[in-house]
C-alpha cells in the first residue's frame, strides 16, 4: 500500500488536522510500538485503554501519522481527525480494496478458519500470486489491516474474517467484499454472545451479502445448518465435504502417518487422488473446500492437488512432532467443544505403542453452555478410548467428570506440567489443547524441553 494522507482522509471521511497531505502511509498499526516511518497509528479506545494516550509516544518511535477522534492541542505532526478510528481504518481499507479487480476469498466459520485459510491459499498459490491474512488477523481491525496490505503484483487474495458479536460481518463484509467465500462450519465458538447457533449462522452467512448471483459460497455439507442456506442468497452455495448429498465429495479416506489419502469426486464426476499432509476428518474437508474453490477460480486440479500436499499446519494448530520419544500433538492455539472434539479424534487414530493422553484446558466464551461442553468434551475422550485426561483450570472440573475414573485435574499448568514429565513415557501419543487464554503453549515448551 502507498497512500498520501491526503488521499486517506478523504476515503475515511476525515479531515486532515495537521502535517503534509502528499506525506506517503504504506501500512497501519494498532501498536504504539510498531511506530516506523511510512506507518499510520489506528488508537482504539478499549475497555481498559485508550490508543489516544500513545499517539506521542507512536510518534517518538519513529511512526509517521495517526488518526485521532478528538483536537490534540499543541500537536502539529501529521494527524487525522475522525469520528471514530477503528471505522475510519476500515473506510480506508473498503476504499484500497475496490482498486484491485482479482478474486479475493472469504474465509469464516466457527472453527478451522485459519486452516482453511492456508489451504485455501496454498491451493491457489498454483496458478496465482497469493495476499493470505497473517496469522489470525481476522478482526474489526485485522481484516481492514489485511486488505490494505494488498500490493500491485498480487493477483488474488484468501481473508479470513471472524466474528464475536453481531453485527461484525456486515462491516468487514464491506471492506472486504469478497469474490467467493467459504464457511467451514457452525459451532458454539461465542455463543455467549450470539446466543443460538442459528444466530452464529445468520451472522456468519453475511460474508455472502456482497457475492452477489455470479458469486459463489461454499459450505461444508457434514454441518447440520450450513446447507439449509441453498436458496436463501442471491449467489449460488456450493456444499463439500464426506456426506452423499454434497456436490464435492471426499471417499476412500486412508489416514498415513503424516497425513491423510482421499479421492475428491467433483461436481462434474471427476475423480481426483489428494494427499493432505495434516491428520483427521477435518483437515480433510479443508483440503477439498480448498480444492473446490481453486477449481471454481480456474486452477487445474491436479495443479491445486501438488500445492496442497506441500501445505504446513500453523503454529500451534495440531501440529505433529516427536519429543523426547513421545508423539506431540499440539493444539494449544485456541479450543471449543468443536475442535476439541477433532483433535480428540485425531488422537485417538494415531498409532502408538504406548498410551494416548488428552490435556484439555478451559474453553471460553461458551456461556451457558459452559458446563455442557466441557462434560461432553470429557466424555467424548473416554468413549474414543483416550486412557490419560488432564483438566486444567477451574471450568475444566467438568471435563474430568465426563471423563470420569482416571482424569486428573489441576488448577495450574505448572502442576499439569509436573504430573505429565512423571507419568508420560516414550511410546505415548499426547494431545495438548485449551483456549488462548489457558497460554496451553507452555504446557507443549515444557513437554518439548524449551522451558
Amino acid at each position: 500500500m502507498r497512500l498520501k494522507l491526503s488521499q486517506i482522509a478523504a476515503a475515511c471521511g476525515g479531515r486532515l488536522l495537521s502535517g503534509d497531505g502528499d506525506l506517503v502511509i504504506t501500512g497501519f498499526a494498532t501498536d504504539s510500538r510498531e511506530g516506523k516511518p511510512g506507518v499510520m497509528f489506528v488508537p482504539i479506545r478499549g475497555e481498559r485503554a485508550d490508543g489516544h494516550d500513545y499517539i506521542g509516544s507512536f510518534f517518538t518511535g519513529g511512526g509517521s501519522a495517526s488518526f485521532t477522534d478528538h483536537p490534540l492541542p499543541g500537536e502539529d505532526r501529521p494527524l487525522v481527525l475522525v469520528k471514530d478510528c477503528r471505522e475510519a481504518l476500515q473506510k480506508t481499507a473498503a476504499w484500497y480494496r475496490e482498486q484491485f479487480e482479482i478474486p479475493v476469498v472469504g474465509i469464516t466459520g466457527s472453527v478451522g478458519k485459519t486452516t482453511a485459510k492456508e489451504m485455501v491459499a496454498q491451493a491457489l498459490s498454483a496458478k496465482f500470486k497469493v495476499h493470505k491474512t497473517a496469522g489470525n488477523q481476522n478482526s474489526q481491525v485485522g481484516v481492514p489491516i489485511t486488505v490494505c496490505g494488498l500490493k500491485k503484483e498480487h493477483t488474488a487474495a484468501v481473508v479470513e474474517m471472524g466474528v464475536s458479536m453481531p453485527g461484525e460481518m456486515g462491516r468487514i463484509a464491506g471492506v472486504v467484499k469478497p469474490t467467493c467465500a467459504l464457511i467451514t462450519n457452525i459451532g458454539v465458538s461465542h455463543i455467549e454472545y450470539m446466543k443460538s447457533r442459528e444466530n452464529i449462522m445468520a451472522e456468519k452467512s453475511r460474508i455472502a451479502d456482497y457475492l452477489g448471483k455470479d458469486g459463489v459460497l461454499f459450505v461444508s455439507g457434514d454441518d447440520d445448518l450450513l446447507p439449509t442456506l441453498e436458496g436463501k442468497k442471491p449467489c449460488r452455495v456450493v456444499t463439500y465435504g464426506l456426506d452423499p448429498r454434497c456436490r464435492w465429495r471426499a471417499v476412500d479416506l486412508n489416514e498415513a502417518d503424516r497425513g491423510t489419502y482421499f479421492t475428491a469426486l467433483a461436481p462434474s464426476g471427476e475423480r481426483t487422488q489428494v494427499f493432505v499432509p495434516a491428520a483427521g476428518q477435518h483437515n480433510v474437508r479443508n483440503a477439498l473446500g480448498a480444492l473446490a474453490v481453486a477449481v471454481h477460480l480456474g486452477v487445474p486440479a491436479q495443479d491445486a492437488v501438488r500445492a496442497i500436499a506441500a501445505y504446513k499446519a500453523p503454529a500451534m494448530r495440531q501440529q505433529l512432532e516427536e519429543a523426547g520419544g513421545l508423539t506431540l500433538i499440539d493444539d494449544s492455539y485456541n479450543a471449543s467443544p468443536d475442535s476439541v472434539r477433532s483433535a480428540l479424534e485425531v488422537l485417538a487414530g494415531r498409532k502408538v505403542t504406548g498410551k494416548r493422553a488428552a490435556v484439555l484446558a478451559d474453553m471460553l466464551e461458551l456461556g451457558s453452555l459452559s458446563q455442557q461442553g466441557h462434560f461432553q468434551s470429557g466424555r467424548h475422550a473416554r468413549e474414543l478410548g483416550i486412557e490419560v485426561l488432564v483438566a486444567v483450570g477451574p471450568l475444566s472440573k467438568d471435563t474430568a467428570a465426563g471423563f470420569g475414573p482416571g482424569a486428573v485435574w489441576f488448577a495450574t499448568n505448572g502442576e499439569a506440567i509436573a504430573y505429565l514429565k512423571e507419568h508420560l513415557s516414550p511410546g505415548d501419543a499426547v494431545l495438548v489443547k485449551g483456549s488462548r487464554g489457558m497460554h496451553t503453549e507452555e504446557i507443549v515448551a515444557a513437554l518439548k524441553g524449551e522451558a
